[in-house]
């Protein structure tokens, strides 16, 4: 008897050993830290048992070993076959059971209870419902990405740069210790970047960066921004630039009449215009074609030839938006088409060097000269000539149209049309050779006004003048809304619009002119008017 009640303690006092031992374990494994975030979990839910007591998960396996009864179950933990140690979980804990460094946490639902246990329910099967949950594997270092734009593709000098700058924390970890460097590559600092940035995951910083030009220019910039920062991988380095290209400061014009005779000469006129905002210093050179040699030009005192008189050769400064023009006459006896050369403009902008070119080449084809006779057809009254034809065979000695003319250029839509009896003089005050009408650039236009015409048109030659006058015909454009247009005339000293007393012809228009320069048909928009109604009982 005493046997039997000293095999009953001893079984009553293991049962508590090992409830005790249990719940040691399980006090010594259930610390319960905070998550940082769910979302960086991948998680599992499975049942385990005495006959299937194993579950593997990214590496870690799980092993069921001992269920007491009474809600609680002893797992064993291990990781690439390594044991890593044993945990014991509680029925529907509201706490996580943690392991590996925080990278493994358990949870247990429905493990077997015999005082909760149905009817049909045995303590000879146990189970256990565990949620199995293993950390994902997040880069922990910070990952940054930069870009630069800038607002422009070329520059004038006056302008101001800007730069846009985005800086973007696009890994998991918050980025603490960023520092920014930006390198102008000489452009002058108006606002930079900052020195330091703080990035939270997922978060961008923009801001703008603006310049503006030294007195010394080059001709590119490379804006660049370094970035540096450190993590637990150590110190890393980033960077981005962008190119600033500065406009080239001239644009050259260059035309020459299409068609002459053998031995006549044929205008040629050369435009070099200041496009920038600072002064440009200008050496311009211009080839004669193939057999031709210079008779005149419109400012001989500025004027070299070489040698062989092969080309011409003038040095200026042009002052912001400035334009010269250069006329001259040239003549050959070889019949035929000849090619004429660009020309070429070598300038110092702000101690950088530029070379440019005229754009676009030009034909002269020579025919065979027309013998004549001082003018005595009293029945042809008038004659049409293309721009820069030869006038001298409708003209006397001393330059008095002998028949009315009219000069035009068809594909402009313009004319000139020269009385008979009118005198026609160039800056030399010898009979003027030939008329060019050529489509000069877009100029800017005082107040509201806008252009009613087809262009902005460059008579020519310059300094020539007509006694009493000669009238420009221009074309308008289909619609025209508000006032009626009127031709303009264009100062080019003071970059001033001067309006002519002008006559509207269905859809042409016409002014007088005693000298040539830049003309424009120009009107004002259409003006909003009220109207006024008194009612009156």
């Amino acid at each position: 008897m005493n046997k039997r009640v000293s095999q009953k303690k001893s079984r009553k006092y293991h049962f508590c050993a090992v409830l005790v031992l249990f719940t040691a374990l399980f006090l010594l494994s259930s610390s319960l830290p905070a998550s940082a975030n769910e979302d960086d979990w991948d998680n599992l839910t499975v049942t385990l048992g005495l006959e299937n007591s194993l579950v593997s998960k990214d590496g870690y396996t799980l092993e069921a070993l001992k269920f007491d009864g009474y809600g609680m179950v002893l797992i064993r933990v291990s990781k690439n076959d390594t044991i890593l140690g044993e945990t014991v979980l509680e029925n529907n804990s509201s706490g996580w059971c943690y392991m590996d460094s925080k990278n493994l946490r358990l949870k247990a639902f429905n493990v077997t209870d015999q005082r909760t246990l149905p009817m049909f329910g045995s303590l000879f099967s146990p189970k256990v419902e565990l949620l199995f949950e293993t950390k994902k594997d997040i880069e922990e270092n910070v990952i940054l990405e930069l870009d630069l734009e800038e607002d422009k593709d070329e520059y004038l000098l006056n302008d101001e740069v800007i730069v846009d700058m985005e800086l973007r924390n696009t890994g998991q970890v918050k980025a603490e210790k960023i520092s920014l460097d930006l390198d102008s590559d000489g452009l002058l600092v108006r606002e930079g970047c900052p020195e330091k940035v703080v990035l939270d995951k997922g978060s961008k910083k923009k801001c703008e960066l603006r310049f503006k030009f030294p007195e010394k220019v080059k001709e590119n910039y490379n804006i660049t921004v370094n970035v540096n920062w450190e993590d637990d991988s150590g110190k890393h380095f980033l960077s981005d630039d962008v190119e600033i290209e500065v406009s080239e400061p001239l644009n050259i014009y260059k035309n020459a009449g299409s068609e002459g005779f053998s031995g006549s000469p044929v205008y040629v006129t050369v435009s070099v215009k200041n496009i920038q905002e600072r002064a440009v210093n200008v050496r311009l050179f211009d080839l004669l074609p193939e057999t031709f040699t210079l008779n005149n030009s419109s400012s001989l005192e500025d004027v070299n030839l070489t040698n062989s008189s092969s080309y011409l050769y003038w040095e200026f400064v042009l002052d912001p938006e400035e334009k010269k023009t250069f006329s001259y006459s040239i003549s050959s006896e070889q019949l035929g088409a000849h090619r004429v050369p660009q020309a070429h403009a070598y300038s110092d902008l702000c101690g950088q060097l530029y070379t440019e070119s005229s754009d676009s080449e030009n034909i002269i084809t020579l025919y065979n000269n027309i013998s004549y006779t001082p003018y005595n057809n009293k029945t042809l009254t008038q004659v049409t000539l293309a721009s820069g034809a030869d006038l001298t065979s409708y003209l006397d000695n001393d330059g008095y149209a002998l028949l009315d003319i009219t000069v035009e250029n068809e594909a402009l839509g313009a004319f000139v049309f020269i009385p008979k009896g009118t005198k026609l003089s160039d800056n030399q005050n010898e009979p003027l050779k030939a008329i060019t009408i050529t489509q000069a650039d877009e100029l800017a236009l005082p107040g509201s006004l806008y252009l009613a015409g087809k262009c902005y048109c460059k008579l020519g030659p310059d300094g020539a003048e007509f006694d009493p006058f000669v009238r420009l015909n221009l074309g308008l454009n289909n619609s025209i809304e508000g006032n009626f247009p009127s031709i303009y005339c264009y100062d080019e000293t003071n970059s001033t619009w001067t309006q002519l007393d002008s006559t509207l012809n269905e859809n042409r228009i016409f002014a007088e002119l005693t000298h040539f320069s830049v003309y424009a048909a120009l009107a004002e928009p259409p003006t909003e008017a009220e109207l006024l109604v008194k009612l009156v009982n």
